[in-house]
């Protein structure tokens, strides 16, 4: 298939917020601030402080994340530090600084797709910032799911160069091999396309498309031969399936549960 020109959603800040709205508007949250702010919530009922580091480099996102803690009496109990910043920027940011400083958890959500360097790379710097003892949790959507089999195709260079879904069981045993012991759990998620067929919100339905495929205005940029082979890739039944007259993706995301023992090996 030929190649296109086009814009990574990632890019234009703007457009990938209200993409994510018409994703997150589908009972399939994607949104950290959920999780997190739960996880703080909890540990200030039994720690009198904690200190919160939030790293997001959509403006957007942190804006939001920073409005649910305003408005969250037990959360304002907390230190918080904002980091308009990529996962790789703030490691590069922390060896500027010579910051030895670690962490008791570690939540990383839908995030470790978008860290440089390869899997390895990605889980070591998570690791090297975690305390003996501590906690790492990673909430991910597999490299077997069923977006990925979708969207994955030679022609889209955003998946090639910034979006990598990664191997639940090839993270596990990067982080085994460095001593943590590690859980997996499995969370039954869907997400319903049936607009982006019936085309009853057409703006709703390009803005899903986009999400999809992390390209942005995709309906409008990509040749219809590309167009059509997503197309038929979304009705395939590997991916998508009819339930009460819905069409349904299950991507079922996945969490690995890692703590840190005491002298665990770096490598």
């Amino acid at each position: 298939m030929a190649d296109f020109e086009y814009v990574n959603l990632k890019d234009d800040p703007e457009h990938y917020e209200t993409s994510f709205a018409a994703f997150d508007d589908h009972r399939y949250p994607r949104n950290a601030r959920v999780g997190d702010c739960k996880l703080i919530s909890g540990l200030l009922e039994r720690y009198q402080r904690t200190h919160s580091t939030v790293v997001e480099p959509n403006k957007h996102h942190l804006r939001q994340y920073q409005e649910t803690v305003s408005s969250t009496e037990n959360l304002k109990k907390a230190d918080w530090d904002w980091r308009q910043q990529s996962w790789d920027e703030f490691l590069t940011h922390r060896m500027e600084k010579n910051d030895s400083s670690k962490f008791d958890v570690i939540t990383s959500v839908h995030s470790i797709y978008y860290m440089q360097g390869g899997l390895n790379a990605a889980v070591g710097g998570m690791v090297d910032c975690l305390k003996d003892g501590g906690v790492l949790l990673i909430y991910l959507e597999d490299k077997d799911n069923a977006l990925n089999k979708i969207t994955n195709w030679p022609w889209n260079k955003y998946h090639e160069g910034n979006l990598s879904y990664r191997p639940t069981l090839e993270i596990r045993k990067s982080l085994e091999r460095r001593g943590l012991l590690c859980e997996i759990a499995v969370f039954p998620k869907f997400w319903d396309v049936t607009n982006i067929f019936e085309r009853r919100n057409e703006r709703d339905a390009r803005h899903l498309e986009d999400f999809m495929t992390h390209v942005v205005n995709f309906k409008e940029r990509a040749p219809s031969n590309i167009y059509d082979d997503f197309m038929k890739r979304l009705q395939e039944p590997r991916t998508t399936y009819r339930e009460n007259g819905r069409i349904i993706i299950d991507i079922n995301p996945n969490a690995i549960i890692a703590g840190k023992t005491s002298g665990g090996a770096d490598r």
